[in-house]
C-alpha cells in the first residue's frame, strides 16, 4: 500500500515538474534536457494517467448516453400516445364536419349533442339512454337523429337522462316517403334490426336502392330526415299494398352520440 502511494506521489511530482518546465521562458535547453532525462519516466507514468483520464471520460459518456436514452424513451412514449389518440381526433373532426354540413343543409334545425350512456335491459325493447334530460330543456316526443339519419324519439325523461325508443323497435312507426317517386308508407321496426315499409300503394314505383325519408305526416318527426334504403320489395297483384324491406340509414348498434332536435315537438292531434 505504501509502495503504491509513493509511486503515485512520484508520478504527480514528475508531471508537475514537466508542466513547470514548459511554462518557464527561455528554457529551451532545459526543456530538451528534461525531455531527454524524463522521457522514459513520463512514458512509464503516462499510461496509467491516460488510462485514468479515459476511464473518467468513459464514465461521463455513459452518463450522457443514459440521459439521451431516457429522453428518447420519453419521446417514443409521447409519439405512441399521440398515434393512439389520432384515430379519435380524426373521428371527432369527421363528426364536426358532418354536423356543419347538416347545419348548412338544414339551417332551421336546432339540436343538442348527447352521449349514449346505456341501453334498455329488456331484450324485447330497442332503446338507448342518453346523458341529457329535462334539466337540459328536453321534452318527451323530441326527435333523435345523427347526421346520417333518424334514430328515434324521446319517450321517457328524468332530470339528467332520457330514454330514446329506436326506430328499429317493433313498437316504433314512422311516416315515410320514397325520395324519388314520392310514394308514401309507414315504416315499422322489425326484430331482425331492419325496417319494414308497409302500406305502399300498388302501382307506386319502389325499387332496390331507393332512399326513404320522413314525410312529416302526422307531425311526429320533421320531414326530410333519412330513414333507410330499400333492400327488397314484396309485391303481389292480389295485395292492396306493396311492402319494402329497408336497411336503416344509421348503424344503430354502433351509436356513441346523437343529436336531439330541440325546436320540433310532435303535433297534438285532438
Amino acid at each position: 500500500m505504501l509502495a503504491r502511494l509513493g509511486y503515485l506521489i512520484a508520478v504527480l511530482a514528475i508531471g508537475f515538474g514537466v508542466v513547470i518546465l514548459f511554462r518557464l521562458p527561455r528554457l529551451g535547453l532545459i526543456e530538451s534536457g528534461a525531455f531527454a532525462a524524463l522521457g522514459p519516466a513520463t512514458s512509464a507514468v503516462g499510461a496509467p494517467v491516460r488510462s485514468l483520464v479515459e476511464f473518467v471520460q468513459t464514465i461521463q459518456s455513459i452518463g450522457e448516453l443514459r440521459r439521451e436514452n431516457a429522453q428518447l424513451r420519453q419521446e417514443i412514449a409521447d409519439l405512441r400516445a399521440a398515434t393512439a389518440r389520432l384515430p379519435e381526433v380524426e373521428r371527432e373532426n369527421a363528426l364536426y364536419r358532418s354536423q356543419l354540413q347538416l347545419r348548412l343543409a338544414r339551417p332551421t334545425l336546432q339540436w343538442q349533442v348527447a352521449r349514449i350512456i346505456g341501453r334498455d335491459t329488456n331484450p324485447l325493447v330497442k332503446a338507448i339512454i342518453i346523458d341529457l334530460g329535462s334539466a337540459d330543456g328536453l321534452a318527451e316526443g323530441m326527435t333523435v337523429m345523427t347526421t346520417e339519419g333518424l334514430v328515434g324519439q324521446l319517450v321517457r325523461l328524468h332530470a339528467n337522462t332520457a330514454k330514446v325508443l329506436l326506430i328499429v323497435d317493433v313498437g316504433s312507426s314512422v311516416n315515410g316517403t320514397i325520395q324519388d317517386s314520392r310514394a308514401r308508407g309507414v315504416v315499422y321496426g322489425a326484430r331482425t334490426g331492419e325496417l319494414a315499409m308497409r302500406y305502399i300503394a300498388q302501382g307506386e314505383s319502389v325499387k332496390t336502392g331507393d332512399r326513404v325519408l320522413t314525410s312529416g305526416l302526422g307531425g311526429i318527426y320533421p320531414p326530410g330526415i333519412p330513414i333507410g334504403r330499400v333492400v327488397d320489395v314484396r309485391q303481389k297483384d292480389i295485395d292492396m299494398f306493396q311492402e319494402a324491406r329497408l336497411d336503416p340509414a344509421v348503424a344503430i348498434d354502433k351509436l356513441e352520440e346523437v343529436l336531439v332536435i330541440t325546436n320540433h315537438l310532435p303535433v297534438k292531434l285532438e
